[in-house]
């Protein structure tokens, strides 16, 4: 009975320690394509969240790895991705995100491999907009894929509510700083009562 009583206290100091194993972006087949860095304010990140300029291009880093003990092999691109009505996303074939420029196709990668790359986005986006980076593998007659979504958002919106703000609030100071300057005026002319 005590040898039963010793063992459930041994598991339950142990369950703090080996909970669940942290989520990762999409893979397949071994090959997993995710952002870099993993972890951002102490959360894992397991899709690319990118905002693009207007008038010019994002860089966005990400690690390819192996997560088996032998080689792997499969292809990886960019690809469009767009949002069902219930949530679902429904992914595209290669070629089909011509914004993103991923420089994919055949990969073959050692055991335990992770190798790091950058790809780049053209603007101007969509805000809301969505692609994908694509892990494509084939077992025999089974074509698997797994995808890990790119959110976009148009980094021009900060800076358009930036220039209304600027706009609307100069005027405001302007006419109160000359509201001011009537008053100082009409004090030091009519003189202290």
């Amino acid at each position: 009975m005590r040898f039963r009583a010793l063992i459930s206290v041994v598991v339950l100091l142990a369950l703090p320690f080996g909970g669940a194993p942290a989520a990762r972006a999409a893979g397949t087949g071994g090959i997993e394509i995710s952002p870099y860095p993993g972890v951002v304010d102490g959360h894992q990140v397991t899709a690319f969240h990118v905002s693009v300029p207007a008038h010019g291009h994002a860089t966005v880093r990400y690690v390819m790895r192996n997560t088996t003990g032998h080689p792997v092999a499969g292809k990886v691109y960019a690809a469009a991705a767009t949002r069902g009505t219930g949530g679902q996303f429904a992914i595209g074939g290669p070629g089909s995100a011509p914004k993103v420029h991923f420089a994919g196709g055949d990969v073959t990668l050692p055991a335990n491999a992770v190798r790091p790359g950058t790809f780049t986005i053209d603007g101007p986006v969509d805000t809301g907009t969505f692609s994908a980076v694509v892990v494509e593998v084939h077992q025999g007659a089974v074509n698997e894929r797994a995808a890990t979504l790119i959110y976009l958002t148009s980094a021009h919106g900060t800076f358009r509510r930036l220039l209304t703000i600027v706009l609307v609030a100069v005027p405001e100071v302007l006419l109160a700083l000359a509201v001011l300057m009537v008053l100082r005026r009409r004090r030091r002319t009519t003189g202290p009562s």
